[in-house]
């Protein structure tokens, strides 16, 4: 089982599975180009940037989709499952889609998902809701499991994934912010995928910086580097106002656009696939807000989704999941407000021993534009988290030699 695991963390360095796209250095910067005043109020200017994807992320992520096809189709990943795939996986998805290009690569393909439910029956692994996941993890005899779960309460999770899970009789969890339904959250990532989609150039008010995104390649390339500019520190999160005024983008049109109404998700509730749960009240980063802060965005959202819902809510996901936690701090309360689980974003499946910590669960994230079925063949089977995780400690042993 060693020589398996080293084998997937060498066949992992060279695809990048293990490491999120907006962390990677997919950009080229040419030199700053003339800017045209004319977009700004006088007397403002600002250097202008044309992003483009290098020839080398283009490569990076063909050899990604080419080796993880090789591993789900070779028969490898079924093999590692054997070792590394423990009782089962959550698997987490945010949109669907019917077309991934018109959201720049983010989100499942509707096609995709309905080849990952055909898959997931056909590999002997029963798909089941969170509760009874926790009493299969209890259970020594029991048989391995997959457990659906959607992040924010997009309309897209009701409007084109039900129909398929219907068609499977499969369950899936989705967890909703409070604000989402209010139509007040700060979705800064779908602000930002507005500007860039409707503008040619996006003045970006924060780092005194235009970019230019004519065409779709500079578009996700921009993308790309605003969303990582984001996620190298949570409280930029909270500077994008300006920007969004100045770009005409509506948080409020985009929410009420995107995630579903408070009357839809009582509606999904009842349905007998779906289970509504818990995702904080602002969905902001949970490691910049105080103990107090962290009790209420949880405990208020856990309250908000009860009092519409009428039953207890007892399953919870953070957002961004582990960039966004202190440590344990989090988990601790979440557990103290009488939560059945909590889940993550960190990749790897479910072992007998995650009985012992239900508040740390890892999922494996499971869109992928270029290829959405090998990915998740390979997540349900523990590739990618042993590729993470085997990253992770070689790392840390390369620095502690220092």
């Amino acid at each position: 089982m060693r020589c398996l695991r080293r084998s997937l963390w060498g066949i992992g360095h060279m695809i990048g599975a293990s490491v999120p796209e907006t962390r990677q250095t997919v950009l080229q910067k040419p030199m700053a180009m003339a800017s045209s005043s004319a977009l700004l109020p006088a007397g403002r200017d600002l250097p202008e940037e044309n992003l483009r994807l290098t020839p080398w992320a283009k490569a990076r992520r063909r050899i990604k989709t080419l080796g993880v096809k090789a591993i789900a189709q070779s028969g490898v990943a079924r093999l590692a499952g054997w070792g590394l795939g423990g009782k089962g996986a959550i698997l987490m998805f945010h949109e669907f889609t019917h077309c991934n290009r018109a959201k720049f690569g983010s989100g499942c393909h509707v096609e995709d998902f309905d080849l990952i439910l055909n898959a997931l029956g056909d590999s002997g692994r029963d798909v089941v809701n969170l509760s009874e996941a926790v009493r299969r993890l209890n259970d020594p005899d029991s048989q391995p499991f997959v457990v659906l779960t959607f992040d924010d309460g997009y309309r897209s999770n009701v409007e084109l994934a039900l129909p398929v899970m219907e068609r499977y009789g499969v369950p899936a969890t989705i967890y909703v912010p409070t604000e989402a339904v209010t139509r007040t959250i700060n979705a800064w990532w779908l602000g930002l995928r507005d500007i860039v989609r409707k503008n040619d150039r996006v003045d970006f008010e924060p780092t005194g910086t235009r970019y230019s995104c004519p065409d779709y390649d500079s578009k996700v390339a921009t993308l790309r580097h605003l969303i990582a500019w984001v996620w190298e520190d949570f409280r930029r999160a909270d500077m994008l106002n300006q920007t969004f005024r100045d770009n005409d983008a509506s948080l409020p049109d985009l929410a009420e656009k995107y995630f579903m109404s408070e009357s839809q998700i009582v509606e999904a509730d009842r349905h007998p696939l779906i289970e509504i749960a818990a995702h904080t009240t602002t969905h902001r980063a949970l490691r910049l807000l105080s103990d107090d802060e962290v009790r209420s965005e949880i405990a208020d959202n856990k309250q908000f989704l009860e009092s519409r819902l009428q039953r207890p809510v007892t399953h919870f996901a953070y957002p961004y999941g582990q960039p966004s936690l202190s440590g344990r701090r989090e988990a601790d309360i979440v557990q103290s407000l009488g939560f059945q689980t909590a889940v993550t974003t960190d990749p790897g499946c479910l072992q007998t021993t995650h009985v012992d910590d239900l508040y740390l669960l890892p999922r494996q994230d499971c869109e992928y534009s270029e290829d959405g079925l090998a990915n998740a063949v390979c997540s349900i089977n523990g590739v990618f988290g042993a590729m993470s995780g085997l990253r992770s400690s070689m790392v840390g042993s390369s620095g502690s030699d220092h």
